[in-house]
């Protein structure tokens, strides 16, 4: 019966948020939301159900979020009663996610009742209706976003996303508090969330140790405390991995920079350097200007290859 909807076709894996947590980030005002329900999503399209209400169900897109505006309103309220009421069961009985009506309009008793019976969370709000679904499908952009946690610091570098990544106790985080010292800014210590948004990948702490830092002889402290607001930040891209690794007397590192190396996450490939660390070291100044390279080599130069034309012009 279901295959005359879209919602077959949009079938994918489902992420699931919990409805009080959409209507709190979205700012709805819930009408009918049972206790603990939670929203499932594969679709950060949203419906307009205009046709469906005038009674051509074909292609009616089930998965998405149904959103009614203005002109879907003033269409319902003149309908017949029973009318409404039977396509709005019906709607609902589809499985739809939730719906939300915007512009401040209020849901007649045919819509409580609907929602009511099939236990779709239904939620009003004043904005308008344009806004409305820009903001819906931002959301679920970002909840459907594919994950990945990782050991890791990730500081912005003069607006790099750098993901500072070693084994454990190589030093990530005093190298952090001195970037911050220097004027850059903590995003994630010890633990970075990263997303995939297109083709970028966006990282941030988990909200329990947002703007922390663990110094070893020190213990915790609070960056944004600290050293003000303009330390930190909630989220940055993660531009390029850097690999702290112990420095090996006798082994061969790095020394031209021809070398390029790469390491992907989430299916996205980011630049990567391995800086080892050895006592008497400036990390700090060694990441700014790895940084700086970087953005040098993304406009077109590469100091490797001028020297290598030099080494030509003399021959």
């Amino acid at each position: 019966m279901l295959g005359r909807y879209n919602k077959k076709k949009e079938e994918q894996a489902s992420h699931a948020i919990k409805a009080a947590d959409f209507a709190e980030t979205l700012s709805l005002t819930p009408v009918v939301m049972k206790e603990g329900a939670e929203l499932h999503f594969t679709t950060s399209v949203v419906c307009r159900p205009g046709l469906f209400l005038a009674g051509y169900e074909k292609f009616f897109a089930a998965s998405r979020v149904i959103l009614f505006g203005s002109a879907e309103m003033s269409y319902a309220m003149s309908l017949d009663k029973a009318v409404l009421a039977e396509r709005l069961e019906k709607m609902c009985s589809l499985g739809v996610p939730c719906m939300v009506i915007a512009r401040g309009i209020q849901p007649t008793p045919e819509f409580v009742a609907a929602a009511e019976k099939y236990s779709v969370p239904l939620f009003t709000t004043r904005e308008i209706t344009g806004k409305v679904a820009t903001a819906i499908a931002g959301f679920i952009i970002d909840a459907l976003a594919e994950e990945v946690t990782m050991h890791a610091v990730l500081v912005d570098v003069a607006g790099m996303g750098v993901l500072l990544t070693g084994v454990s106790g190589i030093g990530k985080s005093e190298v952090a508090l001195e970037l911050v010292h220097r004027g850059h800014r903590l995003v994630a210590d010890d633990s970075v969330i990263i997303k995939k948004k297109g083709a970028l990948l966006v990282g941030r702490a988990p909200d329990m140790i947002r703007h922390m830092l663990e110094i070893r002889g020190v213990g915790i402290i609070n960056v944004e405390r600290m050293f003000g607001s303009v330390a930190v930040r909630v989220g940055k891209s993660v531009d390029a991995v850097f690999e702290l690794v112990n420095w090996e007397e006798g082994k061969t590192y790095e020394r031209i920079g021809s070398e390029v190396m790469t390491e992907e996450i989430l299916g996205v490939s980011l630049p990567k350097l391995k800086i080892p660390v050895k006592a008497g070291r400036n990390l700090c100044v060694v990441i700014e200007a790895a940084v700086a390279s970087l953005r040098l080599k993304q406009m077109g130069y590469s100091a490797p290859d001028e020297l290598e034309q030099r080494l030509k012009a003399n021959k």
